[in-house]
């Protein structure tokens, strides 16, 4: 795997907007809440775009209870919408229930709120001092329900979440709607380089990078040989890699906001010959974690970042040490010339890690989804947005 970082937890960024409160009967508001993370809106990827199916993972739900009597939530209903009306609907409930609130606790104890706070939101999303629990919440208490996938045929506009629970013995629901955004990027971005390569990773659910939200329509970007390997001989030196040194282009016009060159590659990343997939995996987690805590962005490497406008940026990561040609407040054209192809950070190979998102940071924003101008896909049957395991041949 050559993601950014590890999709063990995969959540998301921006400060979540409520919804007015409901009331109960007799006139009191409700204290339990539902957020979302990202706020603004949820974003789909065509998961079969010559049969019109939408791929679209709904990041974080956060229920916070604020009330000093005890609740017990009971279902959890979350609807997809078109025109108001209700498409698709995923009901949580019982066991159900119990395993999507499990999985916020165990993330709290094992402190990855802390290392990795920008995965949830640094502190927007869940309340300062507020306990992840459920179904059963105590005052200030909150139930976290992370990574729920869908996909679905014809269009979207909105992902409703209603909770059903229990207060002292009345059930009530509450809710909060989030709109879906299925359009791609407002610019037109070109493929980053030039002549044929490997989208190993990209916006397909069975991949990395898009269970993480800054990366969530994210490519990792290798070469191949005459096989289907990325190197020859050992592949223990950079150098042996078919992609490292490659020209990296500027996907569009725009403005650099954002470099970071002086990132040392490290050869001890690569997986040695006789080591097993299951320990260098272990390894280059345990490396990851050791980039995030000195620095939140140490896992990018050396990189770019683009301001193109419409509140959009392209990040290039994992650059060449020396081989960065532009500067903070440059101006640059698409098609030219910023870089190399490297493997600094967290790169388990030489490959480009390319990415837009909504703010310039590599890691404290929300991804965007990109349809390139100027590749074919030879082993499609007609054009569409580039997935994970597409071959690319670009202009």
């Amino acid at each position: 795997m050559k993601t950014l970082y590890s999709a063990a937890v995969a959540a998301g960024l921006l400060t979540a907007a409520l919804m007015p409160e409901m009331a109960y009967a007799d006139g009191r508001p409700h204290d339990v809440t539902v957020k979302f993370c990202p706020a603004e809106q949820a974003r789909t990827y065509p998961l079969e775009s010559q049969r019109g199916i939408q791929s679209l993972l709904l990041q974080n739900v956060l229920v916070s209870h604020a009330g000093s009597v005890p609740i017990e939530i009971v279902g959890v209903d979350i609807d997809l919408m078109a025109g108001g009306e209700i498409k698709d609907t995923r009901h949580l409930a019982g066991a159900d229930l119990k395993a999507a609130a499990a999985a916020g606790p165990r993330v709290q104890a094992s402190g990855m709120m802390d290392v990795m706070a920008f995965q949830f939101c640094s502190g927007a999303l869940i309340p300062k001092g507020a306990k992840l629990a459920g179904p059963a919440l105590n005052r200030d208490e909150a139930m976290l329900v992370m990574g729920q996938p869908f996909a679905y045929k014809g269009a979207r506009d909105a992902v409703r979440v209603r909770v059903q629970f229990v207060r002292e013995g009345k059930t009530v629901e509450t809710s909060a709607s989030l709109p879906i955004n299925s359009a791609m990027s407002k610019t037109a971005f070109r493929f980053p380089m030039t002549g044929q390569w490997f989208s190993a990773v990209g916006p397909t659910l069975h991949t990395a990078h898009r269970w993480a939200l800054p990366e969530e329509f994210a490519f990792d970007i290798v070469g191949l040989g005459d096989g289907t390997r990325s190197f020859i001989g050992s592949g223990t030196a950079f150098s042996d890699y078919y992609a490292y040194g490659a020209d990296i282009l500027a996907a569009a016009d725009g403005k650099v906001v954002g470099v970071k060159a002086d990132v040392a590659e490290d050869p001890t990343t690569l997986r040695q010959p006789g080591e097993t997939f299951e320990a260098y995996g272990e390894r280059v987690g345990a490396y990851q974690m050791q980039l995030v805590a000195s620095d939140i962005n140490a896992i990018a490497g050396n990189y770019i970042a683009i301001d193109h406008g419409n509140g959009e940026y392209s990040l290039y990561a994992h650059l060449k040490p020396g081989s960065i040609t532009v500067k903070v407040g440059d101006v640059v054209k698409a098609g030219q010339v910023m870089a190399q192809l490297g493997s600094s950070g967290n790169s388990t190979e030489p490959h480009l890690h390319f990415q837009v998102c909504d703010r310039p940071e590599p890691l404290n924003c929300a991804g965007i989804p990109v349809n390139f101008t100027n590749i074919e896909l030879p082993y499609a049957d007609y054009p569409r947005p580039l997935q994970s395991g597409d071959i690319v041949l670009a202009k």
